[in-house]
């Protein structure tokens, strides 16, 4: 059976990265199928989900109930801070360029880069990029 993969970080919904990703990330947790990824607490979940001002519990539900990313888009527009579009593209950069910054996040970071078969890949530097390849996105 292939492993349910949520949707890449760089995708965009409101303009937002990583929201199509959140929202897949709380439909297969809901269903048992999440398999081990970090969620709402950590991360770039925990990142999304503060910038935005919406608690993960309501927005987990919220996810489930209006199913349609346009839907779940309008509740967080109707419940969650505000942002300019400047505002969202500076938080979109700063999530994008993201990389491991102390020595034992660089540790974790090559831990799991060589976990993903990526072992002495050096063109794999952000958070982002590490996800592409463990999911199969990136060659």
């Amino acid at each position: 059976m292939r492993k349910l993969l949520p949707r890449s970080p760089y995708e965009r919904l409101g303009g937002y990265v990583h929201l199509p990703r959140l929202i897949d990330k709380a439909k297969l947790h809901r269903k048992g199928l999440l398999n081990g990824y970090n969620y709402k607490t950590v991360g770039f979940d925990k990142h999304l989900l503060a910038f935005l001002e919406i608690d993960g519990d309501g927005f987990e539900e919220a996810a489930n109930r209006l199913k349609e990313d346009e839907k779940i888009l309008a509740w967080i527009e109707a419940n969650g801070a505000r942002h300019s579009p400047e505002e969202i593209e500076h938080w979109n950069e700063q999530m994008i360029s993201r990389y491991p910054d102390t020595a034992v996040k660089k540790a974790r970071f090559l831990h799991a880069l060589k976990e993903a078969g990526g072992d002495g890949r050096n063109d794999i530097r952000t958070y982002f990029d590490l996800i592409e390849f463990d999911e199969g996105r990136l060659e």
